[in-house]
């Protein structure tokens, strides 16, 4: 029927395939091109909405069209009932998995930070938070500004290549106001990239940032494989002491599977790749541009309010969730 419809109108958009066999069900089955619907109960009263609610307690993730069809009332008797029972469809927030051995670890985690601050109000400036992150070139790009004014359709196309997955590496860090970077890492990160650029890199990047800020410097970074190398934490001990934050690190321990409690990943990362990839990169070359040029961009007091207001909000919630999740209840508050 698809093609006979294509032949007989060949100016005419063709509806989907699957749309000639669902009109002849209906059609074979009931007469008519739409399946009838047959709501033989659409009373709002008390029978029904107890009948709509023990629906929602039993499977709170059951849909209102569900409802009234299992129910055999309107869809429109489910939503007034749904409505002045105060029943809403809330959204699930996504929120890292945790293991129950990384509670405590958070916890001592944070409560090693607020003790600091008692002792030192501070202590957050000294933190340098850094991190990595891979960006490519199939990244979510914003499209609402692709447009091609003209008077009549020139049916015009942008290529692109897709199939062909390319992107880069960025390693960044943050102290108080300033950011520290971007550096690119040439493929796959391994301890000894690592350690030569904690090395020889680091030290220029470093340059802009206040000398007392490096003399008092706590390093932090998260537990990736390149950064737990024996040789990387011995240089690690050499240089910083007990005043590092790692996976291994002498003292306090970073706790592990905490993004939510990292700067660069709870804000850093998704700014910079909404800037970023506000239009596509062609190339390896002018994808770092843009992570360059953005990077140049960012407001100093954003970046500060993220180590200081937010970081600290972040801290508290922790505690008061006894280490567990706590992301799904900052919009609230």
């Amino acid at each position: 029927m698809y093609r006979l419809y294509k032949s007989r109108y060949p100016d005419h958009s063709s509806p989907a395939h699957s749309l000639f066999p669902h009109l002849y069900k209906n059609l074979h089955n009931f007469g008519s091109f739409t399946k009838p619907k047959h709501k033989t109960c659409t009373v709002y009263n008390d029978e029904n909405a107890f009948a709509v609610l023990t629906k929602f307690i039993e499977n709170p993730q059951i849909s209102l069209r569900t409802v009234a069809d299992e129910l055999n009332i309107s869809y429109s008797t489910v939503q007034r009932i749904a409505k002045k029972y105060k029943y809403h469809a809330y959204l699930y927030f996504p929120v890292q998995n945790l293991q129950s051995s990384d509670y405590e670890r958070r916890l001592y985690y944070v409560a090693h930070i607020i003790v600091k601050l008692e002792e030192d109000p501070s202590y957050l400036k000294k933190i340098i938070w850094t991190d990595e992150a891979k960006f490519h070139n199939n990244g979510t790009v914003n499209h609402h500004n692709n447009h091609y004014w003209s008077d009549s359709n020139p049916h015009q196309i942008k290529q692109c290549n897709k199939q062909v997955r390319w992107g880069v590496n960025v390693w960044c860090g943050i102290i108080d106001k300033f950011l520290v970077g971007p550096y690119f890492f040439e493929g796959n990160l391994n301890g000894n990239k690592y350690l030569n650029f904690l090395k020889n890199d680091l030290p220029i990047l470093m340059e802009n940032i206040p000398l007392q800020q490096r003399n008092d410097l706590i390093w932090q970074q998260d537990g990736a494989p390149a950064h737990n190398t024996l040789v990387v934490r011995k240089y690690l001990n050499q240089v910083y002491g007990d005043n590092w934050f790692g996976t291994h690190s002498p003292d306090v321990q970073w706790p592990p599977r905490s993004p939510d409690l990292s700067v660069l990943d709870f804000f850093f990362w998704g700014f910079l790749k909404n800037e970023v990839y506000q239009e596509e990169s062609n190339n390896v070359e002018e994808l770092k541009s843009k992570i360059k040029e953005c990077c140049k961009n960012i407001n100093y007091s954003v970046i500060q309010k993220a180590t200081s207001t937010e970081l600290m909000k972040r801290l508290s919630f922790c505690l008061a969730e006894n280490g567990k999740q706590f992301e799904h209840l900052l919009k609230y508050k």
